[in-house]
């Protein structure tokens, strides 16, 4: 549970990242590709970190 949880932290961390370098982008298509590839990382990064922690852990 802990993974899950520092998974969801660091994506939303990359989620700011990414929205602060999709405002300085000039193309659209650019800034759709950014803002799509940060929510999908809310989906991903915990699901990975679910898998991980017991790994690193030792559990």
């Amino acid at each position: 549970m802990i993974g899950a949880l520092v998974g969801l932290a660091i994506a939303a961390a990359d989620y700011l990242l990414l929205r602060l370098l999709a405002s300085r982008v000039d193309l659209d298509d650019t800034k759709r590709v950014l803002r799509i590839t940060g929510l999908s990382q809310f989906v991903l990064l915990p699901i990975v970190g679910w898998f991980a922690g017991p790994f690193l852990a030792g559990d």
